[in-house]
């Protein structure tokens, strides 16, 4: 029995676990790659080849309502999986929620991975994607979202946007954001064996993006480590109760705050890390139908 008191429905998730060998990752991706988000009759999937960083082309995928009418938004969608994992069948599940029920546009993109493409590749290849949709958007309102390192992803985007005087998005939405390379808070060391992903998994992560050595503008890769958030755009915040990376989206809406941002945090109680993976529970309803009802009135 795990030693979590996770919700009941989250009982079959508690068993997974990312693989903490360099090695298995090149097996994993290719059991994911098996899973395609493909249009049904709710929504239409279209496939792009976008600008990367350094001159790559990036599979890009374009998600949208099957039957909408009306100006949509966009959301530029980063997935998570630690910066070594490509995107999950759950990943490709929230994606067509979140285009469905807000209603958007979501853009969403196979940025490159560590280890083979360690920092910056995968955040600048995520910022050329935020420029390519910004281009698509035609100045509709734009949202940049992301979950665990992804999250991170997000963050890295905006802190670049605003350096690099690009247009800022509107809102954002970062799920169990990976926020902080140091590794220093309470919830590391009282999750450390968290289901899911846990502090050693947190060390593998950061020591395949980061394999290059810490760069000079740490920021882009650790946004917890940045000096300001000045400019950033109003921010929610969800993360799990049992989770190693808790306390980093805390202390995240933390700063934020007292930058005068307006950041919303709210705690999923029984949940651990990649609790979206239960995609049909009714935890993670309650939990989208929130972020749905806070995106509409940021976008307002």
């Amino acid at each position: 029995m795990n030693k979590y008191d996770l919700d009941r429905e989250l009982g079959r998730i508690a068993r997974i676990k990312m693989p903490n060998a360099p090695a298995l990752l090149p097996l994993m991706n290719g059991i994911i790659g098996l899973s395609k988000c493909r249009s049904d009759g709710d929504v239409t999937v279209t496939r792009h080849r976008t600008p990367g960083y350094g001159g790559a082309l990036l599979d890009t995928l374009v998600i949208e309502p099957a039957r909408y009418a009306g100006k949509l938004p966009c959301m530029v969608l980063f997935h998570g999986g630690g910066f070594v994992l490509k995107a999950s069948f759950a990943h490709h599940s929230m994606a067509k929620r979140y285009a469905l029920d807000l209603p958007c546009r979501v853009v969403y993109t196979d940025y490159r991975l560590a280890p083979k493409y360690p920092f910056p590749v995968p955040a600048e290849d995520c910022y050329c994607t935020y420029q390519w949709a910004l281009e698509q958007a035609g100045g509709a309102p734009v949202v940049v979202a992301g979950d665990s390192a992804g999250g991170a992803l997000a963050l890295a985007v905006m802190l670049m946007a605003r350096d690099r005087k690009m247009r800022m998005p509107d809102a954002a939405l970062l799920i169990y954001p990976v926020t902080d390379r140091r590794m220093v808070t309470d919830s590391v060391r009282k999750y450390a064996d968290a289901p899911v992903f846990d502090a050693e998994l947190s060390k593998m992560m950061w020591k395949a993006y980061l394999r290059r050595g810490l760069p000079e503008r740490i920021e882009y890769a650790s946004p917890l480590e940045a000096a300001s958030f000045a400019g950033f755009p109003p921010t929610y915040i969800e993360v799990a109760q049992f989770d190693a990376l808790r306390d980093e989206g805390a202390l995240l809406c933390e700063k934020l705050r007292a930058q005068g941002i307006p950041a919303e945090l709210h705690e999923v109680k029984g949940a651990c890390h990649g609790f979206e993976t239960a995609i049909k529970s009714e935890l993670l309803k309650t939990c989208v139908e929130r972020r749905v009802e806070w995106l509409k009135k940021a976008l307002a």
